[in-house]
């Protein structure tokens, strides 16, 4: 009996060690966080706090900052106006007063964590101003504004169908737009005196709407949709967000369900996707358990389980304008009217994909002229790699910055001072190694102190370290 519990200990305790094995260092996990949860890299003064706190909750208690910060809200809106191509011009053609408004909108029902059903059955029973009733732009961003496309755009953002078959589009065949004299405005109305359709309407799974005179058809639909027994309506979402996260869903494009195209770990969505119904659909929540998952918390592979990512475009511009204390700058070329972006804009918060510059169309920003997550090419190429090495543009921001320049003249010493462009730019310390290297270049170049910093930062803007989210 004692050598069966003995073995059992033993059990146990190799479990433990692997699973600690693991799990990746607090560094490591801060930029990782920070970086998937707001877009932006941790700052000096969170790195060293976060580090060197002996909080045992203290990653709980840092995801549930990021998730209600206003970086994390702001990047949570670029994710949701990349699928609902939120876009000043061709195709969606919605007119910066109507991405404006669009993009407040959203971030509005984020900031107040609407529940998604809410947020979907606002979006789909919209009509009136785009100005007045932004949530009305999700009918004016099609360039075929019919019925079928309409249903087509539905079925693919929220139950992940990349072809109907159904005729559910006659829900939504009263929808009409008119002008009015108010320039580029439009009303988006509904004909509720039209005639009924003669068709039954049966979708996919069988189920019959029932359609009444005088009402907006829509409302049947959407019922069934965001009702909690549609369980694909949650699993869509529940699966988006797993992308949003990790870089490929369960069920994988995330945005093509079929019946060739099982989920990798049916169990895995099951438990999410009742998690998320039984929090009456609240994406933070369904966030912060995705964020605490030992899959999240895993060490990098090879050694463990958690698979390294290349940064998104905007947030790899707004990286290098982070480490370099010099921000690329922002211009609507829309004409009416013509703008400039503030000062240090973030690439992340523009919020219109017509605003757009050559880096960032360089690292694969979206066009948003689909609502596919396929459009976003996060794929390393050699001409990002040459940029990387060989700009004179990324070469003079090193070379002016206002950072590099305060660190070197607050740092005389080698140690110090790679800690400080370490923590700038890589959210962590110099290891000793690191710092026996660079002393080592140092002599054998002959190099200044400031001459090594400008080296220091530039090496560590080309490494996978930067460019990928680890």
């Amino acid at each position: 009996m004692r050598t069966i519990l003995i073995s059992i200990i033993c059990l146990l305790f190799s479990v433990i060690q692997v699973f600690a094995a693991d799990r990746c260092s607090d560094e490591v996990f801060l930029r990782r966080a920070t970086l998937t949860v707001t877009g932006a890299l941790p700052s000096v003064q969170e790195c060293t706090k976060f580090i060197d706190s002996e909080n045992p909750k203290k990653r709980e208690a840092l995801i549930n900052r990021l998730i209600s910060s206003e970086l994390g809200l702001k990047y949570m809106q670029m994710h949701w106006g990349d699928i609902l191509r939120i876009k000043s011009e061709f195709p969606s053609n919605l007119w910066p007063n109507g991405v404006q408004a669009y993009n407040r909108w959203v971030y509005e029902q984020l900031l107040n964590n609407v529940p998604y059903n809410e947020m979907v059955r606002k979006l789909l029973l919209s009509e009136g101003s785009n100005f007045r009733a932004p949530a009305a732009n999700f009918y004016r961003g099609f360039q075929k504004r019919s019925p079928e496309n309409f249903y087509a755009n539905i079925n693919l953002l929220f139950l992940g169908n990349r072809n109907c078959t159904d005729n559910g589009h006659l829900c939504f065949k009263q929808i009409k737009f008119k002008s009015t004299k108010e320039w580029k405005e439009e009303i988006i109305y509904l004909d509720i005196h039209k005639e009924l359709p003669w068709q039954r309407v049966i979708l996919a799974d069988g189920t019959q709407l029932q359609l009444t005179k005088d009402s907006d058809w829509r409302e049947a639909y959407v019922n069934w949709l965001t009702s909690p027994n549609n369980r694909r309506f949650a699993e869509v979402m529940v699966n988006r967000m797993w992308y949003w996260v990790f870089g490929k869903g369960i069920v994988n494009e995330p945005d093509d369900w079929r019946e060739d195209n099982k989920p990798s770990n049916p169990e895995l969505l099951k438990e999410l996707t009742d998690y998320f119904i039984n929090k009456n659909y609240d994406m933070r929540a369904l966030l912060k358990k995705i964020l605490m998952s030992k899959e999240f918390n895993a060490e990098a592979a090879p050694k463990g389980t958690y698979v390294p990512q290349r940064l998104p475009a905007e947030v790899i511009i707004d990286a290098m304008s982070t480490a370099t204390g010099i921000w690329a700058t922002y211009s609507s070329r829309v004409p009416e009217p013509f703008t400039f972006y503030p000062p240090q804009t973030r690439a992340t918060h523009l919020g219109d994909a017509t605003v757009s510059s050559s880096e960032l169309e360089l690292f694969g920003k979206v066009s948003r002229d689909v609502s596919l997550e396929s459009q976003r090419n996060n794929s390393i190429t050699s001409r990002q790699l040459l940029y990387l090495m060989n700009s004179s543009v990324l070469e003079r921001r090193i070379r002016r910055s206002p950072v590099l320049k305060r660190i070197c003249e607050q740092n005389t010493e080698i140690w110090p001072l790679a800690n400080a462009i370490t923590l700038r730019v890589l959210s962590r310390r110099a290891t000793p190694e690191e710092v026996n290297l660079y002393k080592e270049y140092m002599e054998k170049n002959k190099l200044t102190l400031q001459e090594l910093a400008y080296d220091l930062m530039w090496m560590q803007i080309n490494s996978n370290e930067f460019l990928y989210n680890h």
